[in-house]
């Protein structure tokens, strides 16, 4: 019986042709969608979940209160993670993680910048690492270890055998040995490091990290097995009190505890707590997706139950001689199954040529044969599903014919199903109009982000390293570097841009109140910052070479009005103690991503270089690679065991919307899909039509109808149903976009006309694709359409 059952299966696709090759390539296609954005899915679902520890593994993260605010973030004392473990039973290991580092290593002659961080000795028997010398006992056991990575022991030394026990310069300075060689982790985490450092050298470092008051490092803990999180909650929430009793009344810091796992997709915090993050992104594509797949499924329904009055009679005979409905269900959900199947094939073959290529646009490194059996199967399942939802509608109403009715040619498939049709027409164009405009808006959210003035200049603009000789011959760096032809300005700040700036509590000036616990976004910065950065100076000056030992200071619009100051330049001004004088007010500029106002700013003259960790150089554009040849050459003079590595302020401006970026080329793609693969059921429908309507059509030719007459008539009942599906789709697409543009604080204002362009191009696409059959059906020679039977 099963045999019979695929045999006439067979025999159906094969000859109809052109309707089983639009089902094919329409179902190809969305399982080629759904595939890649399962893929795309699963591994982001599946970062920082891999380690055996995951279940007792927690991220802390404070609450702030302060000024009638509640700020939330990862941001902690650095002697956290000791103060837990120390004074908590139920914290059996905890390890603290900052921002990053690059740092200069050298080996002989071989001097190389890698990236890496620094832990406590907990850190990887916390952590699933892969060891190809030493172990996670040996790893971390002192302040003069370092582990390193493989890709880094074969940098170096030749081979992780070769590198362990060796000793490695770091930052021509000190010299670390190493106690372990582990294999890189993969995409699969947020933690890729070159290396790992004992968290005493970044307190070493980094001295005023021992103060309490000041938040930096992530604190991460485990918990002993039986302890529950639950319990440790109430416990940790106000830990910080003991520890922050001189800061002010209307201050406070309150401790949560967050799975691990969870931190990479919910990261975003919303009134203090945790509010979403990359779970928005995963759980939109995972709504694309569907919606792709539906439209594939739709596709297949519209053309099968078109396609009915074509087997009523195959259907009739069967009746006649006994077969039972139940038996006719199994036979057309089989050959829905089995298009399904074949187009899985399809669409597997067809994602085995573009992951390269989605994976350079991802940013991923999937691949077809690292997939794990579960994953297979989800494939399977996905492709057997696709089959019964996108069957189960054709093979109960083809079996439901009544035998009567289909040998008197009175089938009830266009009174019944007529309406079924339309609706699913209606249905995917609604969802092909969400998906354009969508993309218009969510493109010209990050055209307005790109061309948008920051208040600062971004382009022309190269940072570079502040190390090594550097700090002490800066002087002499910046002055022969302005001797250069192209070079404009040059100053230094702490961090790279867009990455500066801690927040403090501790500002003091004229008229504060006792209870004001304002917020301060703060950093240091060198002489000829403002013009260098290209700010607007509103009133007073820019930092100048040091000539006084008082300490001077510039804010910008939003903190003076934060002080109520009326007159601020030459009023004292205080921070952590530094006493010294307000020199100048800046107009505001983004220092952070769109999603944040700009806040109050408070830039400190440092006292010399050691405070300043990257050089900002203004350049021309006409001749940018000499003039980064000249500065590389003169680095090398003055510097010569650190290598020149420089970056471009508008490329690192660009890395912070990186996700909305990537985003909105995806939704392009995609949406490219969705409506080729709504095009293809649409040209079937017409195809159908036209079919059916052979005989009025050529009745019409010979009664003088026009070609274009012909195909209007054709056409003008398929184009209302796009213009409804407009109608249905627009306010949709509108709440949604709505929503996704409220979590900017600067955005485009709702354009009107992209939903103009979306209903045009819906339209018009939908126009050209009706045109083919129709001006087809209606140029054909009546004498035929008219024979006799």
């Amino acid at each position: 019986m099963l045999r019979n059952y695929l045999k006439i299966a067979w025999r159906n696709i094969v000859k109809n042709r052109v309707f089983s090759l639009l089902n094919i390539v329409g179902l190809a296609t969305g399982l080629l969608c759904s595939l890649l954005i399962f893929l795309w899915v699963s591994d982001e679902l599946a970062v920082d979940r891999y380690h055996e520890n995951s279940e007792k593994l927690y991220t802390v993260y404070e609450r702030v209160f302060y000024d009638g605010k509640i700020n939330g973030a990862y941001y902690t004392p650095a002697h956290l993670y000791r103060e837990l473990k120390l004074k908590l039973p139920e914290v059996e290991k905890a390890s603290p993680t900052v921002f990053p580092k690059e740092k200069t290593f050298a080996n002989g002659p071989k001097v190389f910048k890698r990236t890496g961080n620094y832990v406590s000795t907990d850190y990887f028997h916390m952590f699933s690492y892969s060891f190809l010398e030493g172990s996670a006992e040996t790893a971390m056991t002192g302040p003069n270890d370092i582990a390193i990575s493989r890709e880094m022991a074969e940098l170096f030394f030749g081979s992780a055998q070769n590198a362990m026990g060796k000793g490695i310069t770091y930052e021509n300075s000190e010299k670390f040995q190493v106690s372990a060689v582990f294999e890189e982790v993969g995409p699969s985490t947020m933690e890729i490091n070159d290396f790992y450092l004992h968290w005493d050298v970044y307190l070493k470092e980094h001295p005023y990290a021992e103060d309490w008051t000041n938040n930096d490092p992530n604190t991460f803990i485990q918990l002993v097995s039986n302890a529950d999180a639950g319990s440790v909650g109430p416990k940790i929430k106000n830990f910080l009190r003991d520890y922050n009793r001189d800061i002010g009344e209307n201050f406070d810091i309150e401790l949560y505890l967050q799975p691990y796992g969870d931190k990479y997709l919910y990261s975003n915090f919303e009134n203090g707590r945790i509010s979403g993050g990359k779970i928005e992104n995963v759980r939109v594509f995972g709504y694309i997706a569907f919606f792709i797949l539906l439209i594939a499924c739709i596709n297949f329904m519209n053309l099968a139950s078109a396609g009915s009055l074509k087997r009523a009679k195959e259907i009739g005979i069967r009746k006649v001689l006994g077969a039972k409905k139940g038996g006719l269900v199994y036979q057309f959900l089989g050959e829905a199954v089995l298009l399904s199947l074949i187009s899985t094939v399809v669409a597997i073959l067809l994602l085995a040529l573009v992951l390269p290529a989605f994976n350079q646009l991802a940013e991923k490194d999937l691949g077809l044969l690292d997939l794990s059996g579960s994953v297979w199967a989800g494939i399977l399942v996905i492709a057997l599903l696709t089959g019964l939802i996108s069957g189960s509608y054709p093979a109960f109403m083809l079996s439901s014919f009544n035998i009567v009715g289909i040998f008197r040619k009175k089938t009830q498939t266009d009174s019944k199903s007529h309406w079924i049709r339309q609706g699913l027409v209606v249905f995917q164009f609604s969802l092909s109009i969400i998906l354009i405009c969508g993309m218009i808006i969510t493109s010209r959210q990050i055209d307005y982000i790109q061309d948008k003035n920051l208040g600062f200049d971004r382009q022309n603009l190269l940072t570079f390293p502040l190390e090594g000789e550097l700090v002490d011959n800066f002087e002499t760096f910046k002055g022969r570097a302005l001797q250069f032809p192209g070079v404009r300005s040059m100053s230094a700040v702490f961090e790279p841009p867009l990455e500066m700036g801690g927040i403090t509590f501790e500002v003091v000036w004229q008229g504060k109140e006792k209870d004001d616990m304002t917020a301060f976004t703060t950093f240091p910065a060198s002489a000829d910052f403002l013009r260098t950065w290209g700010c607007e100076i509103v009133a007073g000056r820019d930092f100048r070479d040091r000539d006084s030992k008082g300490f001077e200071y510039i804010l910008n619009e939003t903190a003076i009005k934060a002080m109520g100051l009326e007159d601020p330049i030459g009023k004292p001004l205080s921070q952590w103690g530094m006493d010294g004088t307000i020199v100048g007010v800046v107009k505001d500029f983004h220092f952070d991503t769109m999603k944040k106002s700009i806040g109050p700013l408070v830039i400190r003259h440092a006292p010399n270089y050691v405070w300043l960790g990257t050089a900002l150089v203004k350049i021309d554009p006409n001749n940018v690679r000499q003039i980064v040849a000249s500065l590389e050459s003169l680095h090398g003079e003055l510097n010569p065991a650190f290598p020149f590595q420089y970056s471009f302020t508008d490329q690192q401006y660009d890395l912070l919307y990186k996700s909305e970026n990537m985003f909105f080329r995806l939704s392009q793609y995609f949406s490219v899909l969705a409506i080729f693969i709504s095009c293809l059921g649409l040209f079937g429908l017409v195809m159908f039509t036209a079919q059916q309507k052979v005989k009025e059509i050529g009745i019409r030719k010979v009664l003088g109808a026009s070609v274009m007459g012909i195909t209007s008539l054709l056409a003008k009942d398929f184009l209302k149903l796009v213009l409804l599906a407009i109608a249905i789709g627009s306010p949709v697409v509108w709440y949604l976009m709505d929503r996704w543009l409220a979590n900017y604080e600067y955005r485009i204002d709702m354009p009107w006309w992209a939903f103009g362009i979306a209903g045009i191009l819906a339209v018009g696409i939908a126009v050209f694709t009706l045109s083919f059959e129709s001006i087809k059906a209606a140029n054909a020679d009546p004498v035929k359409s008219l024979r006799a039977e």
